[in-house]
């Protein structure tokens, strides 16, 4: 069962803000960045001593647009305020939690339904750890006015004239290769049938002729053979979804960069070091 605990009085309540729902849980079997610094779970790994998952909520509550901030993580993540850090990057900022689902569709659901008076949700992940603020708030000044879904993308050209020669994984479109930057904006009710869909996209990924027949064989011909741009690709899962799935494209070169390998965090590391990430409005790399 979902549990929630409220533990800082809620500050003036943005009325067009959003409820940001942290995805800490894991994968099945071991995670290797974790068991490389003798943890359990990813989101508890520290880069200079603190916790991405600590990095991750301090970047969200320095966003005016962020209301709630909801962690789902495993039950035995263990209590929230003994990890380091995390009950002061939390700010002013109520926060709750709610236990990790066996997918992620229904975490997002589960975590959904514990705010049952919020209409719009940003979704994202403990590993962003060069998560910032300014790209919380780029993403959703854009993202705002369209319901359904959208989802933040840095295209690779910005990667490369930030970092030449970052290994990345892209979507390859026609004109077009971008990088997923692990934030997803839900408006809406539209949005939460989008959610439904994945949720039974993620049910058949053992059946893989039965997941890939939810997008329609055309769509999936056109995405093999690069025939469609980003813009029109999303128009096209948009009918399928019977709801808007538009990308949002970021000028944060650091927005497509998670922790999902060792490498990646020596990546994050190497990017601190180099001061091209600034954690707080008020620091200058």
């Amino acid at each position: 069962m979902p549990s929630a605990a409220t533990v800082i009085p809620a500050a003036p309540r943005n009325t067009r803000g959003y409820t940001a729902i942290v995805l800490a849980g894991k994968r099945p079997g071991i995670d290797p960045v974790a068991a490389a610094h003798g943890q359990t779970y990813k989101a508890l790994v520290e880069i200079d001593g603190i916790p991405m998952l600590t990095r991750v909520v301090r970047a969200l509550s320095q966003s005016a647009q962020i209301n709630d901030i909801v962690i789902v993580h495993a039950e035995d993540l263990g209590p929230l305020e003994n990890i380091s850090g995390l009950s002061d990057a939390f700010s002013d900022k109520t926060y709750s939690s709610t236990a990790a689902q066996s997918t992620i569709s229904d975490s997002v659901l589960t975590a959904m339904e514990t705010q049952p008076s919020a209409h719009r949700f940003l979704v994202t992940t403990s590993d962003h750890a060069l998560l910032t603020a300014e790209m919380v708030d780029d993403f959703l000044n854009e993202a705002e006015t369209h319901s359904g879904i959208n989802i933040a993308f840095v295209d690779k050209a910005v990667i490369e004239a930030a970092h030449p020669g970052m290994r990345r994984t892209y979507l390859r479109f026609k004109g077009a290769e971008i990088s997923g930057a692990n934030l997803f904006a839900i408006n809406g009710s539209e949005g939460r049938n989008a959610v439904s869909f994945f949720q039974r996209i993620e049910q058949n990924r053992k059946r893989p002729w039965k997941m890939i027949s939810q997008f329609g064989v055309l769509n999936l011909i056109g995405f093999a053979l690069h025939l469609f741009t980003p813009v029109t690709a999303f128009r096209r899962v948009s009918k399928r979804l019977n709801c808007s799935v538009r990308p949002v494209m970021l000028s944060h070169a650091n927005a497509a960069v998670d922790v999902d390998k060792l490498s990646d965090l020596e990546t994050v590391k190497s990017i601190i070091e180099d001061g091209k990430y600034t954690a707080r409005r008020d620091e200058k790399s």
